[in-house]
């Protein structure tokens, strides 16, 4: 379905190309304005610019049927959102119209009266071609003394046909992220705006020139509603409908096969991956800061996408080993992959190795969740990936999570505890999100929901928001069945960053991954792991250690527990498993502001007096404290793939 954003960004793109370009028409036909056919096709250019830059962000800027059409048959595309791409498309094209007429109602008549046109009339064609299109060009038509045969239907609808072939080409030429000859993003509007140019100043002695349903048909509907009728539609010589709808159509989708297949990167790779995404996995890349839910959210995941039938693999991902995440996800599981070390930003190909090992176990959705301090995922992860195993997985649109707290932090509406670098950190992860999920919303208000979800995506406007529980469930099967049906480009956010300020933000990060083996038989079960959570924090609040995330997993007879600290005025939350109890160690992965050292230091503390007070020999045993060192990725694209 289309989002509100996509359908108000192909209605306003359009209506700027529109607005203009028409606009220009009517400068030139009733004012004598415009000097020749050139510069009227100038503002064509000009136009077409500015309505893809303004709107690209916002829907992709098709504002043209013919290439929405295009993008349905060559790109994947999805058919249903394509409907409601050309309905905004319309709407723009005809509220452009309505206020052209507004603005040149007088001077209109004024031509008209001058050269005795009567409108609806044999001949009000040249009033009416200030709105929709005629073949031949009717003002040239009568300068030189044209007959109709000039321009016959069939020379029209080649005319049109081939002009948007054109277009069509350098569209798919422009934005082609493997064509190293193209302009890149910044400049491919200029130069679609110079191919609708080119062809103007070609063409429109035959036809006008149209190259676009919306433009066409929008004002020619609002012109046989302010009394050209039959004029407007069907025209006085028809064929309004095969030369300036269906020919612009088949040009479109014509042009953009022939620019794929005369590339060596074009048609064959093109059809080689849409032949292979029935057997590739889809692959979902779940971000976010530290503490926002995104384990439990993967859980959820996992247990929907099961139901459904599908065979599904996880990969965790941690800056050293016995990571919570994987045994609470299932230690030992094939369908479970701990990559430790480093982000997969950093070690790719052990992240490519981790996918492959799940697509050959026979994952068909792999869900993979990054360290929480990463960012920059979109150019280091994402697009390499889209490049480099675009015939291996199916990505979907990037994910970033965040709770409600993090979120009001981010927005500025509430002071936040972290470190400066650490908290832009978080400000940059929701910055290059394609989907910002607003997480925990069980422990929010709809109001206080609905407000979050408007300010970030006022925010954060390249960003689509969603919101969901993953602890109560709700909410995350819609955010599912949109990411796996979305036709949306993954990690369409690159971001700047300065790396020396993200460094600084995970290296104030101390990193504490530890076991603790008690004796099973005597282990205490939810209220011992209460009391260590309960103490932890204290401690950590009184030595100033702000949290990150510290995260436990408990088990016990009496069941198995996971724990979590998201930061220091936040009690903990305590979960249980519904799986049955079974022998194993205490783990506690911590991530807090302090130095290593002191950092297990407290945490060794805190567990001796608990199991003091629980009469619990505690065991510590598999330490690993660090600080994270400098990101150092594999990749970093520097355009959208």
């Amino acid at each position: 379905m289309i989002s509100r954003r996509e359908f108000w960004g192909e209605l306003a793109g359009t209506f700027i190309l529109v607005f203009l370009g028409v606009g220009s028409v009517q400068s030139a036909v009733l004012a004598g304005q415009q000097s020749g056919i050139w510069q009227v096709a100038v503002v064509w250019f000009i136009a077409v610019s500015l309505a893809i830059y303004a709107f690209g962000a916002a829907s992709g800027a098709h504002i043209n049927p013919a290439m929405t059409l295009a993008f349905v048959v060559w790109r994947g595309f999805s058919p249903k959102k394509a409907v409601w791409y050309v309905v905004a498309q319309l709407l723009g094209a005809m509220v452009a119209a309505i206020f052209l007429y507004l603005y040149y109602k007088g001077i209109l008549e004024h031509f008209e009266a001058a050269n005795g046109i009567i409108r609806g009339q044999p001949g009000s064609e040249l009033s009416a071609m200030t709105f929709g299109e005629y073949f031949p060009h009717p003002g040239l038509q009568k300068g030189h003394g044209w007959a109709n045969s000039v321009a016959t239907p069939f020379n029209a609808m080649a005319a049109e046909f081939l002009g948007t072939a054109i277009l069509a080409m350098m569209v798919f030429s422009v934005t082609d992220p493997k064509n190293a000859g193209g302009p890149g993003d910044k400049l491919a509007p200029v130069f679609i705006g110079l191919a609708v140019a080119a062809v103007i100043s070609v063409l429109a002695p035959i036809t006008q020139v149209g190259l676009n349903p919306a433009r066409d048909f929008g004002p020619r509907l609002v012109a046989y509603f302010l009394g050209w009728g039959q004029i407007a539609i069907p025209g006085p010589s028809g064929g309004f409908f095969t030369v300036y709808i269906l020919s612009p159509c088949l040009g479109a989708v014509t042009g953009a096969w022939l620019y794929l297949a005369m590339t060596q990167y074009g048609l064959l790779e093109t059809k080689k991956v849409e032949a292979s995404m029935t057997s590739i996995p889809k692959l979902l890349i779940v971000g976010g800061f530290l503490g926002a839910g995104k384990t439990t959210l993967l859980g959820q995941v996992r247990k929907e996408l099961e139901s459904q039938g599908y065979k599904v693999g996880l990969v965790t991902n941690d800056q050293a080993p016995g990571l919570v995440d994987t045994v609470w996800l299932g230690e030992g599981d094939p369908a479970v992959v701990e990559m430790t070390g480093s982000c997969f930003c950093c070690n790719f190909s052990g992240f490519e190795k981790a996918l492959a090992s799940l697509t050959k176990w026979g994952a068909n959705v792999i869900l993979a969740e990054p360290v929480g301090s990463c960012v920059d995922l979109s150019a280091t992860v994402v697009n390499p990936l889209k490049d480099l195993g675009r015939d291996k997985y199916a990505l979907t649109p990037f994910s970033v999570v965040v709770d409600p707290q993090r979120a009001l932090e981010a927005l500025g509406e509430k002071k936040s505890l972290l470190h400066r670098d650490a908290f832009y950190i978080l400000g940059k992860q929701l910055a290059e999100a394609d989907l910002i999920v607003l997480n925990k919303i069980d422990v929010i208000s709809d109001e206080a929901k609905k407000d979050l979800l408007a300010k970030l995506a006022k925010s954060y406007p390249k960003a689509k928001v969603a919101a969901l529980s993953a602890k109560e469930g709700a909410g995350v099967k819609n955010w599912l069945d949109g990411l796996l049906a979305s036709s949306e480009k993954p990690g369409s956010h690159l971001i700047e960053l300065d790396y020396d300020q993200y460094a600084n933000g995970e290296a104030v990060l101390g990193w504490l991954n530890l076991a603790v083996d008690p004796d099973y038989a005597s282990r205490g079960g939810e209220k011992a792991l209460t009391d260590f959570l309960a103490k932890l924090g204290a401690e950590l609040k009184a030595a100033k250690m702000e949290v990150g995330h510290v995260k436990v997993f408990w088990p016990s007879k009496e069941g198995i527990f996971i724990g979590n600290i998201v930061d220091s005025n936040r009690p903990a939350v305590i979960t249980k498993a519904a799986r049955p109890a079974v022998p194993g160690p205490i783990l506690v992965n911590a991530r807090v502001e302090s130095e290593p050292a002191d950092l297990e230091s407290l945490v060794r503390k805190v567990l001796s007096e608990v199991g003091q007070a629980s009469s619990l020999a505690m065991t510590v045993k598999d330490v690993y404290c660090l600080k994270p060192g400098r990101p150092n990725p594999t990749h970093r694209y520097a355009q959208v793939v």
